[in-house]
């Protein structure tokens, strides 16, 4: 556990140092989580099938996804009707954009985070697991969230973390249903493209991203993937050699 506790938090130093030169003094694109895997896996001589690009069986990642939408909608409805939020749909060409941006992103974010982080804390538990890899991929965000969210950060940034969580804890259950990261990077950018230049918040934190209402709309199935994926995750640590 020790070991382990020393590479994540080695990991998210590295990240967020990567991240902050590239924004702030490189003035680049964000490409720190696969830029930082891929220079672990050169430096400590691993191989890439750690970040598990495999062939998946769609059904699991369809449910969920539609689940996730369905949550969504009604998450748009209800802010709508109490006025809390405004949203627009933008134009054809934003949206083809919007939708290579959030493939880069998701992309770009899960080989790191639900792709090479997991597999290497694969044999800790799975609570372990998720508060490990759902802390770096929220303390990662700090450099550019800490101006950009809505209100006092002290709130806003709490709600945001949760979020990941949430999030997190439905892309793991991916992972460890699919044994591939690919669901992960689709479902990433499946949840990013609804919230991309679609929604003015009128009431904060009822209606700002992410909102209360959707964490609690969230939260049901969250709760399932994580108890499923808890099963799985046991399951397999009996069946599978662990990969050090």
């Amino acid at each position: 556990m020790k070991n382990k506790l020393i590479f994540a938090l080695t990991f998210l130093i590295s990240v967020v140092i990567v991240r902050i030169l590239m924004l702030y003094v490189l003035k680049f694109g964000d490409l720190s989580p696969i830029l930082v895997t891929v220079a672990f896996i050169v430096i400590k001589r691993e191989k890439f099938s750690l970040i598990n690009f495999k062939r998946f069986n769609p059904l699991s990642f369809f449910a969920i996804i539609i689940s996730t939408y369905l949550l969504l909608f009604l998450m748009i409805i209800i802010q709508t009707h109490f006025k809390l939020s405004e949203f627009s749909i933008p134009e054809s060409n934003i949206i083809y954009g919007n939708i290579i941006t959030a493939l880069l992103i998701g992309l770009t974010e899960e080989t790191a985070w639900r792709g090479y982080l997991f597999s290497k804390l694969k044999e800790l538990s799975w609570l372990q697991i998720t508060i490990i890899i759902s802390l770096i991929w929220s303390i990662w965000h700090i450099p550019t969230h800490y101006f950009s969210l809505e209100g006092h950060f002290w709130i806003s940034f709490p709600l945001f973390v949760i979020s990941c969580f949430e999030l997190g804890i439905i892309m793991q259950f991916l992972r460890i249903k699919t044994d591939s990261v690919i669901p992960c990077v689709l479902f990433h950018a499946m949840i990013y493209i609804p919230m991309m230049s679609t929604m003015q918040s009128k009431v904060l934190y009822l209606g700002s991203f992410p909102s209360i209402i959707m964490l609690l709309l969230f939260l049901p199935i969250t709760i399932y993937c994580y108890i499923v994926g808890q099963r799985l995750h046991d399951t397999k640590k009996l069946l599978i050699p662990i990969i050090r």
